[in-house]
C-alpha cells in the first residue's frame, strides 16, 4: 500500500465533495435534487456496485476470511454501544444529545463513503468484504439506530425498512459467494459500469448535503474536536491493537480498520430530521468528520503498510 496514492484517492474524493458544496452554493442544484440523488444511489447504484463485486473475488478466496469478516462485523455493532456511551460520558456530552452522539459513533459511513475509499486502497475485490459489514450496519441501523434516534424507542421500528434495496442487494451478494454464482458476463459488466458511479454520486451528494450548514457554526461546537480525535483516530488504533492478534490476514485486518475509521454517517441526518432529533448538530458531526477523514484516514492507512 502506497501512502501517497491513499492521500491521492482521499484527495479526489474530497474535491469531488467540493464539487457538490459548490454546486449547491451557486444554486446549480437544489437541495432536493441532492435528496433524489441520494436516493437513486441506494436503490440503484450501490446495489449494483455490491452485487458486480462478487465478479471481482478472486476464486481461491478463503471462505473462512468470509465468516470472520460476519463475526467481526457482529461482534463490532454488539460492543460499540457500550463504548459510544462510554464516550459520551468522557466528553461530557449533554443529556439531550448523548443518543445522538452514541449514534454517530456507533454508525459510520461505511456506504456512500466507506466503499469509494475501501476500493480506492484495497481494490474492487474488498468491496465484498464492505458489504458484509454494511448488511450488519443495517440490521442493527434500522433496529438499535432508530431506537436511539427516536422518542418513541422500539415502537417507532420499521420491518418494511429490511427490504430496501441495500439490504436485500447485500443478502443476495453473499448468497451469490456462497453458491459460486456470478451473472453472464455482459449483465455482470451492465451492473459493475452503473455501480462505478456510486464513488463520485456519492461525494457529490455529501457536498450538497454539507452546503446547507454555516461552516462557522460547525467550528464553534468545540466538543467535536476531541470527538473526532476519539472516533477517527483512537478507535481505529485501538481496535488495530486488539484485532491484529485475531485477524491473521492483514488484507482483511485493513478493510476492517478502514471502516471503522470512517467519518460520521449521513443517515444520522436523515434519522434526525426523520425523529426530530438535533439535525444541526448532526450535519454539523458528519461536516467535521468527513473534514477530518482526509488526514486521519491517510494516518490509519501508513499504519497499516
Amino acid at each position: 500500500m502506497d501512502i501517497m496514492v491513499v492521500i491521492s484517492q482521499m484527495l479526489e474524493l474530497f474535491l469531488i465533495l467540493a464539487f457538490g458544496y459548490i454546486a449547491a452554493k451557486k444554486k446549480v442544484v437544489s437541495g432536493n435534487f441532492g435528496s433524489q440523488l441520494s436516493n437513486f444511489i441506494l436503490s440503484i447504484t450501490l446495489p449494483c456496485m455490491m452485487l458486480a463485486s462478487v465478479a471481482t473475488m478472486p476464486a481461491d478466496t478463503n471462505n473462512s476470511d468470509v465468516i470472520m469478516m460476519f463475526i467481526i462485523s457482529i461482534l463490532f455493532y454488539v460492543v460499540m454501544p457500550f463504548i459510544a456511551y462510554l464516550i459520551v460520558r468522557i466528553l461530557m456530552v449533554p443529556k439531550e444529545d448523548r443518543y445522538l452522539y452514541m449514534y454517530m459513533t456507533i454508525w459510520s459511513n461505511v456506504g456512500f463513503m466507506g466503499f469509494p475509499v475501501i476500493a480506492s486502497i484495497f481494490g474492487e475485490s474488498a468491496i465484498f468484504y464492505a458489504t458484509i459489514f454494511n448488511l450488519i450496519f443495517n440490521v442493527s441501523n434500522f433496529t438499535l439506530g432508530i431506537m436511539l434516534m427516536s422518542k418513541e424507542g422500539r415502537n417507532a421500528l420499521d420491518v418494511r425498512k429490511f427490504l430496501s434495496p441495500g439490504m436485500v442487494s447485500s443478502i443476495i451478494a453473499v448468497i451469490m459467494f456462497a453458491c459460486h454464482f456470478k451473472f453472464p458476463e455482459l449483465l455482470n459488466d451492465t451492473l459493475k459500469t452503473v455501480g462505478s458511479t456510486t464513488t463520485p454520486l456519492a461525494m457529490i451528494v455529501i457536498g450538497i448535503a454539507l452546503s446547507g450548514i454555516s461552516v462557522r457554526s460547525v467550528f464553534a461546537e468545540f466538543r467535536l474536536y476531541p470527538y473526532v480525535i476519539i472516533k477517527q483516530i483512537v478507535l481505529p488504533l485501538l481496535a488495530w491493537v486488539i484485532l491484529r492478534n485475531v485477524i491473521i490476514n492483514p488484507y482483511l485486518l485493513g478493510i476492517v480498520i478502514i471502516i471503522i475509521a470512517m467519518p460520521v454517517a449521513t443517515s444520522s441526518v436523515l434519522f434526525a430530521n426523520r425523529y426530530e432529533n438535533n439535525v444541526a448538530l448532526a450535519t454539523k458531526g458528519v461536516f467535521i468528520t468527513t473534514l477530518a477523514s482526509v488526514v486521519t484516514i491517510p494516518m490509519i492507512a501508513f499504519l497499516l503498510m
